[in-house]
């Protein structure tokens, strides 16, 4: 990455790990005095708004009904459902006009209708610091997305919660189902790829090129997932106050130089946070030619453009570029145009 960025944001606690795990915890405890613990294995999504949450999660933990594991009383969610973002991001992803919406791809095993075309294979979608899960299970149920499915976190506790709440399937998105819409979407007969998958993973924990890690979840044959997304977690790391380390990796100082995360440029001492880190990592994870949708809320459109289109212009040959937007409401304030959340979609493109 290009040493052009926008400004850091003000590190804040919506950045720190304790304040996700204490979040989620209690979030368990609470779920668990009302339901049974239920053994199956499910996703999640986390975020960083603007501004902390009107109540603490201990206040949140405490209220007695079964909106504190509704989707919307994650703090990581809350500000975005306020803009209707995850539905405009399903709204998005299953137009037609995007590639891999579930109407460009095949049917499951047993479901293809006599003499039909023959249509792209179903997408492999990534869901990066998952949360409660919410997000991959609006897109099962509602966007008809059929393929693999993989929600990664780094909070342990995160990762237990969306498990939990899929197999008990509290989601908002299922909310609404029938018997009959509920067998169809399990998959009876339909073969691999119909189960969301959980994983504890710390993206930023990771090397410069997580496929070479080794891991479990990872489509290695495919060189990455089809599709990636991130719904303010970009947000949250850039809320850290950690500065990335002294040790070898893309783009950062080499060992031994000066202090942890600092560098010298043009004669100037220069700290760097870990979010530098992340829009490369995050490439890593996309297939060639596959899509990266980032929605966020403490960054302009044109700033996110910038973090993660900002090697392009280094000549690199495997980069994202902008394919597309999702259009939000607008207001203008103090004379100037702007959107309480903004969601861009890049392409990874490997010339």
């Amino acid at each position: 990455m290009t040493d052009q960025h926008p400004t850091y944001l003000e590190p804040s606690e919506l950045g720190t790990k304790d304040y996700w795990e204490s979040y989620y915890a209690r979030t368990l405890s609470h779920l668990s005095s009302k339901q049974p613990a239920p053994i199956a294995s499910s996703s999640t999504n986390k975020p960083s708004p603007q501004q902390p949450p009107s109540t603490s999660p201990d206040e949140e933990a405490e209220e007695d009904s079964e909106d504190d594991v509704d989707d919307d009383s994650d703090p990581g969610t809350s500000w975005f459902s306020e803009h209707n973002a995850p539905e405009k991001v399903l709204d998005f992803l299953t137009d037609e006009t995007f590639p891999l919406a579930p109407c460009h791809t095949e049917p499951l095993p047993g479901h293809a209708a006599e003499g039909e075309e023959a249509q792209l294979p179903q997408p492999s979608i990534l869901d990066l610091g998952t949360g409660n899960g919410s997000m991959l299970a609006l897109l099962r149920k509602r966007g008809g997305f059929r393929g693999a499915m993989v929600g990664v976190d780094y909070s342990a506790q995160s990762v237990e919660l969306a498990r939990r709440l899929q197999a008990l399937r509290i989601h908002r998105a299922y909310l609404s189902d029938s018997e009959d819409e509920e067998s169809e979407d399990e998959g009876e007969g339909g073969g691999e790829g119909t189960n969301i998958r959980f994983e504890e993973w710390d993206i930023l924990s990771s090397s410069a090129s997580p496929v070479a890690e080794g891991l479990a979840w990872f489509p290695y044959e495919r060189r990455g997932f089809d599709i990636v997304l991130d719904k303010g977690t970009f947000d949250a790391v850039s809320l850290s106050a950690e500065v990335v380390s002294g040790s070898s990796g893309e783009g950062e100082s080499a060992p031994g130089t000066e202090g942890e995360g600092q560098e010298r440029k043009g004669g100037k001492m220069v700290q760097r946070r870990v979010c530098e880190r992340y829009p490369g990592i995050a490439r890593g994870l996309v297939r060639p030619g596959g899509f990266l949708v980032v929605t966020s809320c403490n960054w302009t459109e044109e700033e996110l453009v910038e973090w993660f289109t900002a090697s392009a212009d280094d000549g690199q040959k495997d980069r994202l570029v902008v394919w597309g937007r999702v259009e939000y409401p607008r207001f203008r304030f103090g004379g100037r145009e702007g959107q309480g959340v903004c969601t861009v979609c890049f392409q990874r493109v490997v010339a």
